[in-house]
């Protein structure tokens, strides 16, 4: 789920949708930090990512974060990454 300036989109497709949408022309993703953290309740890892998104045209960045829990799944000699 992405929820931006109080509204909230679910799903890949929407979510796509809504980023697509933006009045972006040129995006630079400046990427400050990745933290990651064993998450042994779960046996994934959680990511932690921070920086900043600057936009043509605009004097001061947008700074972002997120936090992305994964899971490993291993099926049948598998090795999946969930999130």
């Amino acid at each position: 789920m992405l929820t931006f300036e109080g509204q909230k989109f679910v799903g890949a497709a929407d979510i796509t949708a809504k980023l697509r949408g933006l009045p972006f022309d040129q995006c630079k993703h400046a990427v400050s930090t990745i933290d990651s953290q064993a998450a042994a309740a779960t046996g994934g890892i959680v990511v932690f990512v921070s920086g900043s998104l600057h936009l043509l045209g605009e004097e001061h960045p947008l700074r972002f974060s997120q936090v992305c829990p994964t899971k490993l799944a291993i099926e049948q000699n598998l090795t999946r990454t969930l999130n």
